[in-house]
């Protein structure tokens, strides 16, 4: 929704009035629902819109109607709305500062808390329109952060994905015990910045260097390859 932080950038959803440019096409949210009603709707990271934008899901959250610039009225109650928000993570504090509102070592009690409290705050106070948050009703999703039995699962899937997809391009590669070790050393030490935090870490440490090794190596495709040692941004690739 960052592309809409424009208060004009209403007329892509809903397309332009009679009169100005792009009236004959519509809006690319109408069109879209008129088209397939049966539809998941996902609206990323809502607040970076303009709060202009937000005022017209006041209608589709009440009635599940919204009226086209072509006067259409396109109907969404077959389809699945959701909204997502970093809305709380950060709270703004007394003097203005950006500070951290909630952290991984809170327990999800307490981030749930402390989310949905400054959600209605930024919706009351803020942009003041309680009206929306009204119509969202007790329909808010708050979603832990990353902990450590998660981000386990997080990194088996993607070092295995990355072996997988070498596979499929003829490069059969397999780790030793101590270089998985140290690679989920790596990955794993700082969770703050989430499941893309590890995925950077396993490109930094292990794509990378792959890529590398396999190029200064002029390795073949249909090479049996093992990884002996992996220290941060390098490692040892052997043919086997």
């Amino acid at each position: 929704m960052s592309e809409f932080s424009a208060e004009h950038a209403d007329q892509r959803l809903i397309g332009a009035p009679p009169g100005y440019v792009g009236y004959d096409a519509g809006g690319e949210l109408t069109n879209a629902i008129r088209e397939k009603p049966f539809s998941v709707v996902l609206f990323d990271e809502i607040e970076k819109a303009h709060p202009r934008i937000l005022d017209k899901f006041l209608q589709i959250l009440d009635d599940g109607v919204l009226t086209s610039g072509r006067g259409h009225r396109v109907y969404f109650s077959e389809a699945l709305i959701i909204f997502t928000s970093n809305l709380g993570i950060y709270r703004t504090d007394e003097v203005g500062r950006r500070v951290q509102n909630v952290s991984a070592s809170d327990s999800y009690e307490a981030v749930q808390a402390q989310l949905l409290s400054e959600i209605s705050r930024y919706f009351k106070e803020e942009l003041n329109r309680p009206e929306i948050l009204n119509r969202i009703g007790e329909n808010l999703v708050v979603f832990d952060f990353i902990r450590e039995d998660v981000a386990e699962q997080i990194f088996d899937q993607m070092v295995n994905g990355v072996l997988t997809d070498l596979q499929s391009q003829g490069y059969t590669i397999s780790l030793s015990d101590g270089a998985r070790a140290a690679l989920h050393a790596l990955c794993l030490k700082n969770l703050a910045n989430g499941g893309r935090g590890i995925r950077n870490q396993v490109e930094a440490h292990l794509v990378k260097p792959v890529a590398r090794a396999l190029f200064d190596q002029d390795v073949q495709p249909g090479t049996n390859l093992h990884v002996n040692a992996l220290e941060a941004g390098t490692l040892t690739l052997v043919a086997v």
